[in-house]
């Protein structure tokens, strides 16, 4: 378990596609408990066989809509309700930070490029068409969410089982090792797909770059830097001028 301590709460306000997405996977987990308590299987198929993400059904019945409905099924309230922790704690920032639109953009991207990195590693060391076991879950597009976090703001510090700080840049980095190593080797019994996670992170990553950082030719990354900036100086003066207009004798940072 994490938490910053570089903030005045460690909550952040819940935005509002985090919160769609969030009740997206809610309404989906109940929908498929319900409708498999009461032993509805269309075609023979639980739900979570039919929207998760099959190997065998993509390769056999090019059932492609799965890259996109996995990240959306949860299989275990403790799967789900992490998930969506993660989720509104990091992602209500990185969409504060990009947008709503690009926000949303950039978790499909993360999330179906995690299930698509996960079906070719299994397709080169595995013959998929046997592999039946349905993989869900959101983890593959919020590990690109916690890309993002570092990338944005790797210099906060976390706390790590709410002991050890560390920057989040270096704890993103952790995670990604911790996976990739895991992944590889990780037994049949396991029953997470690291993968995924490696993947949502890498594909996340490589868009970072490409969107945010790389220089666009003719000095665009310093003309964008120089903008930001720029647009900080405007607001830091806006709040200075607004706080000299006040009485008050509370003298603060200001938190977001």
């Amino acid at each position: 378990m994490n938490a910053r301590f570089d903030q005045l709460s460690p909550v952040p306000q819940l935005t509002q596609v985090t919160k769609g997405l969030i009740v997206t996977c809610v309404v989906a987990y109940f929908t498929d408990f319900i409708l498999t308590s009461l032993g509805f299987k269309p075609g023979g198929l639980y739900l979570t066989e039919i929207l998760g993400l099959v190997p065998a059904r993509i390769v056999q019945d090019l059932w492609l809509w799965q890259f996109v409905t996995y990240i959306f099924m949860h299989g275990h309230p403790l799967h789900l309700l992490l998930n969506m922790l993660i989720l509104w704690f990091f992602g209500s920032e990185i969409e504060t930070r990009m947008g709503r639109r690009n926000f949303l953009i950039y978790f499909f991207i993360c999330g179906i490029g995690a299930g698509l990195f996960n079906f070719l590693v299994n397709a080169t060391f595995l013959d998929v068409s046997r592999l039946n076991t349905p993989i869900i879950g959101a983890s593959g597009a919020i590990f690109g969410i916690l890309a993002a976090y570092g990338v944005f703001f790797g210099e906060r510090y976390m706390l790590v089982f709410f002991l050890f700080p560390i920057k989040a840049k270096y704890f993103v980095l952790i995670m990604a090792a911790i996976e990739l190593i895991t992944g590889v080797q990780a037994s049949a019994q396991d029953n997470v797909a690291h993968f995924a996670h490696v993947g949502g992170m890498g594909i996340g990553a490589l868009y970072l770059y490409f969107k945010y950082i790389r220089p666009r030719g003719g000095g665009g990354g310093q003309n964008r830097r120089h903008l930001e900036r720029e647009k900080l100086k405007k607001q830091f003066t806006l709040i200075v001028n607004e706080s000299a207009g006040k009485n008050d004798t509370t003298d603060g940072p200001r938190w977001n």
